[in-house]
């Protein structure tokens, strides 16, 4: 009689990357995707709405600057929607001192990585807050664990 073993297969982390810039967004998608994360992309703020609307994530990776709407805006119309996204976001910028409206309350949940980024610490980054806020039924079949790679963005 042949005996039957359940292995343990972690469950992916879903995670948005809304990013204007092609080569950062594609460096993005590709180092999660190799670490076996479920990845949509999108191009602008409102793009990211619209990914938001359609189903839930583990993690918001969003640009602060970009057309067509930015960060930001993404972030205040993304917690309307789905208000479970709040402390899942981390927002990535080329301005290391960044101001503006809705910048302040942004930061006091959130997470913030200055471009150029390590990949690893991106990475790192969205494996604890993935790790953090993860919740339903498949939560605890979750390893939480995303291999390491060299990279800078």
């Amino acid at each position: 009689m042949a005996s039957v073993h359940n292995v343990h297969v972690p469950t992916m982390f879903s995670v948005l990357v809304v990013e204007d810039n092609v080569a950062v967004r594609a460096a993005i998608a590709r180092a999660l995707d190799r670490r076996g994360c479920s990845v949509t992309t999108a191009t602008n703020g409102l793009e990211g709405v619209e990914a938001v609307r359609a189903r839930g994530f583990d993690v918001v990776i969003t640009d602060l600057n970009m057309p067509e709407r930015g960060g930001l805006w993404l972030w205040e119309h993304a917690l309307r929607l789905r208000p479970e996204l709040k402390g899942r976001f981390v927002l990535i910028s080329s301005d290391n001192r960044p101001g503006g409206q809705g910048m302040g309350l942004f930061l006091e949940s959130e997470h913030f990585f200055v471009k150029p980024f390590s990949l690893d610490g991106l990475l790192h980054q969205v494996e604890t807050i993935a790790r953090r806020t993860s919740s339903g039924p498949d939560a605890a079949d979750r390893d939480g664990m995303l291999p390491q790679v060299p990279g800078e963005v």
